[in-house]
């Protein structure tokens, strides 16, 4: 599996690109912000996407939708229900940015579920706490972990539907994986599993629960 990150907008979320070695079909992970430039880089290199995967449905995550979408109309996203969003709004940081609803044409997926993008399975782990809709995508050896798993830390609470011990019941289940993983967040570096069970305070303070 090929896998390419943009980092985009304000906060530089992580976007992920993953194909089939050699293949000119992809999946998009947290298209974030600038949408149309991921849609650019894509046209550029000879893709197209297949699906979008959402994490979370917080702003910096969701932005790109619609760019995207102005070059592929019909492209899936897919989001958890619970992160859907009540409204066409939702304020955070004090200011009023789009929720995944407001985008129209979401396709819910939740624990369990398989979804087939560009020739890969990939996964889905509900490890909310974050949000109450996060998830973890699992394809092959890699484990897409959104704003649950960072490197060396573990996403904030702090903001409307976070939860501590939701986030730290997410973190040991991620924890106690069988195998290692390589660990793609959506902030900053990326990891791997057993590098973080070793190192990472917040996930050893999970496990140890």
């Amino acid at each position: 599996m090929e896998i390419s990150v943009l980092r985009l907008g304000q906060i530089g979320t992580n976007c992920y690109i993953f194909r089939k070695e050699g293949a000119y079909k992809c999946g998009v992970v947290d298209p974030g912000d600038q949408g149309e430039q991921v849609a650019r880089w894509l046209v550029d290199k000879g893709l197209e996407a297949e699906a979008v995967l959402l994490t979370h449905g917080h702003f910096d995550h969701i932005l790109g939708i619609p760019g995207l979408r102005e070059e592929w109309p019909d492209l899936p996203v897919y989001c958890h229900p619970a992160d859907l969003g009540g409204g066409d709004s939702a304020r955070i940081f004090g200011e009023n940015y789009p929720t995944v609803r407001s985008y129209g044409d979401i396709t819910p997926y939740k624990e369990g579920d398989v979804i087939n993008v560009a020739g890969i399975d990939v996964e889905v782990l509900e490890t909310p706490g974050h949000t109450p809709g996060s998830v973890t995508l699992r394809a092959e050896d890699v484990l897409f972990t959104g704003d649950t798993l960072f490197a060396g830390s573990m996403g904030r609470t702090d903001l409307p539907g976070g939860d501590e011990a939701v986030i730290m019941r997410s973190l040991k289940r991620l924890g106690q994986l069988e195998g290692d993983y390589l660990v793609l967040p959506g902030h900053e570096g990326r990891s791997t599993l057993e590098r973080e069970r070793e190192t990472n305070y917040c996930l050893k303070a999970a496990m140890s629960r």
